[in-house]
């Protein structure tokens, strides 16, 4: 049979996760934690040569099986390099990711995978230019709550406009796929997938031509996932039909100005409605306020950044490091 692709296009803080998990739980598809290959190996590519050589090729498959398999992504994966390259014969980037997700929804007795890449909106070409048949779905949520859960968690954006500034830029690349290769995809929000899971993934899964089961309308109650980042920690909760809204609590009323000044444009196409004239502009210039917030973001990153999550990333990133310099 053949294998089945799903992509996922989406910006951070957007609920992507509780929608790989859900999808994870049909019988047909694997939805494992993405181990990010797209961002981590493809700026390093080059330096494993001709991935059409066997060699190469098997050297690159290793690596991403070694890196799949950190504690982050945890993919258990046991079979070798070869054993990889034997079964698919990739010759390039993404046919050797597709392999390995491939590899991992047979170990699972699925038939089919779902990647939740970061950035995937970055590879859209190079994923429609090597495979066929991926099947594409848009998740969106309000930039307001993107915002907050940033600015609440301690990661990675510490200022409403640099938060905003990034979810602005992922929604205008996740839409201009569309227009760039005609790309079709199954657009849904974070707020519809919480406040009507069964009543939004059952479209979904039709779409995907995947039998509608019940399973894909609750979370796993015992998701060891959960813990392994503490962005993910509702991942073993019951869906929380009532997680919209949350930054009339978190954000200043300015903070809602800024990030309703930043996305207005997107925010009304994907029918988000602003509860300001969305008018803010800073007043030492936009050149400047860039400047000056880019010096508090990294101030804040240094002295509030979560360590936890922080400690087992930074682990990821030093074994990257050494599977490439070790080329």
């Amino acid at each position: 049979m053949k294998l089945k692709r799903v992509f996922i296009l989406y910006s951070e803080r957007s609920g992507s996760n509780l929608l790989r998990v859900l999808l994870g739980n049909h019988p047909d598809l694997s939805a494992p934690v993405s181990p990010q290959f797209f961002d981590s190996f493809t700026p390093h590519i080059e330096r494993f040569g001709d991935l059409r050589k066997r060699e190469n090729c098997t050297t690159l498959i290793s690596r991403l099986i070694t890196y799949a398999n950190h504690p982050f992504s945890n993919w258990n994966l046991t079979v070798s390099g070869d054993d990889i390259y034997s079964q698919f014969t990739p010759e390039n980037f993404i046919e050797t990711v597709d392999a390995l997700y491939a590899t991992k929804a047979r170990e699972e007795n699925k038939l089919g995978y779902v990647c939740k890449e970061r950035h995937l909106f970055n590879y859209g070409g190079l994923v429609m230019s090597g495979l066929s048949d991926v099947n594409w779905i848009f998740l969106h949520r309000d930039p307001r709550d993107v915002v907050s859960s940033w600015l609440k968690n301690n990661m990675l954006y510490f200022t409403a406009y640099e938060a905003a500034q990034s979810w602005k830029e992922d929604q205008k690349k996740c839409l201009a796929l569309h227009h760039a290769y005609n790309l079709s995809y199954h657009q849904l929000s974070y707020e519809e997938l919480i406040t009507d899971t069964e009543q939004t993934l059952s479209p979904l899964l039709s779409y995907l031509d995947l039998n509608i089961d019940e399973q894909c309308f609750q979370n796993e109650q015992q998701n060891a996932e959960a813990n392994r980042n503490v962005l993910w920690k509702n991942l073993n909760k019951p869906i929380d039909s009532s997680n919209k809204k949350n930054y009339v609590d978190i954000l200043s009323k300015k903070q809602t100005l800024i990030v309703e000044s930043v996305c207005k444009q997107l925010m009304k196409k994907l029918g988000y409605q602003l509860e300001t004239d969305g008018q803010w502009s800073p007043a030492i210039g936009k050149t400047n306020y860039q400047y000056f917030n880019k010096v508090k973001e990294l101030l804040n990153q240094k002295m509030r950044s979560n360590k936890e999550t922080s400690n087992l990333l930074q682990d990821r990133q030093n074994l990257k490091h050494e599977l490439i310099n070790s080329l």
